[in-house]
């Protein structure tokens, strides 16, 4: 064996022995980098919609390792990357599965927001459900004080049934306050009726109260197409602004959402439309600049960070990054884009 070839193979050695060392020892933090982005022609289906609209519209997922030395220093060392220690990322006491499942979580409950916002943006009904108004607490001095309590399921009110907070709170507006009423309430498994009186609301001039902290107890949404999202492996709740886009989209064609080309964006979404910030939006400026899109939707908390990332890699001339703080401004933006 010559003398060449034994220096090779030694270093050949040595950089396998670093690599598995770099490798194999972790550094107990996690490093975020870019990820991928998906055409959501391929992962939203509506009901009724035999073609897919012209051009893309593109959902953002980063990469998110637990940070061996390798990936720590891929993360540290380049201008794509960014490292968090894993209590700051996953909470305190969160296993990386419990993080798994949480966002998983969300993604499922992003994939509804993003149905029912839409649907509402174009003006057709996503109805509001629950299994009736839950009682958190009273304000003490009002007349629920002492009638009802914490955990009460208020089922009906003067024989009209109450699924969802906002239908107690419309049928308030249609008394006059002082008017008593007969509550029906699932109490600890029992129904009971529960006479309670109202005063002046301090909050809605004109309205009736009763003084009582409520909400929906199990919310949920039924809209009246089938919208399937297939979204595989990736969580969180980042691309619910894009599911919406993406649904309006396909039933508003003439639109031009996309007027032919690429749209990528980020975002969550609720059920009103309102648009929330996210992680990561350093390495989906990247990943969204790779995938040639030219116009990149961002929340309004995450814009300066965005804008930040475009200059250091010199492409704020290459995509427009927009920000949003709500569905409709994002439809908007792209309709006059």
């Amino acid at each position: 064996m010559t003398r060449r070839l034994k220096w090779f193979l030694g270093v050949v050695i040595a950089l396998v022995v670093v690599a598995a060392a770099l490798w194999f020892t972790p550094t107990g933090d996690y490093v975020i980098l870019p990820g991928i982005t998906e055409n959501l022609n391929q992962i939203v289906q509506v009901q009724g919609v035999k073609k897919a609209p012209a051009g893309r519209m593109l959902m953002v997922a980063v990469d998110i390792q637990p940070a061996n030395l390798l990936y720590y220093l891929i993360g540290r060392f380049t201008p794509y990357g960014e490292i968090y220690p894993a209590s700051e990322l996953l909470g305190t006491g969160v296993s990386e599965q419990q993080y798994e499942q949480m966002n998983q979580q969300l993604m499922s409950e992003s994939h509804l927001m993003a149905k029912v916002a839409a649907l509402r943006a174009i003006g057709l009904p996503a109805r509001e459900t629950g299994k009736g108004v839950i009682v958190y607490g009273t304000e003490a001095g009002t007349p629920a004080a002492g009638k009802l309590k914490a955990r009460d399921i208020i089922t009906a009110v003067d024989g009209h049934r109450m699924q969802i907070d906002q239908q107690l709170l419309n049928f308030m507006g249609t008394i006059k306050p002082g008017t008593k009423v007969d509550m029906t309430v699932k109490r600890k498994g029992k129904v009971v009726h529960v006479v309670v009186g109202t005063v002046p609301s301090t909050s809605i001039k004109g309205h009736a109260m009763v003084g009582a902290l409520i909400g929906t107890d199990s919310p949920g949404f039924v809209v009246p197409l089938k919208i399937h999202i297939q979204t595989g492996s990736i969580s969180g709740p980042s691309a619910g602004m894009m599911f919406s886009l993406s649904i309006i989209n396909q039933l508003r064609p003439q639109w031009h959402l996309t007027h032919g080309g690429t749209v990528a964006g980020t975002g969550t979404i609720d059920a009103y439309g309102d648009v929330g910030a996210i992680g990561g939006v350093r390495e989906k400026v990247v990943t969204v600049y790779e995938s040639g899109a030219k116009i990149f939707l961002v929340p309004r908390g995450d814009y300066a960070d965005a804008v930040s990332e475009a200059r250091a890699i010199g492409i704020t001339k290459k995509m427009r990054i927009i920000p949003v703080g709500t569905l409709n401004q994002a439809l908007a933006a792209l309709r006059k884009s």
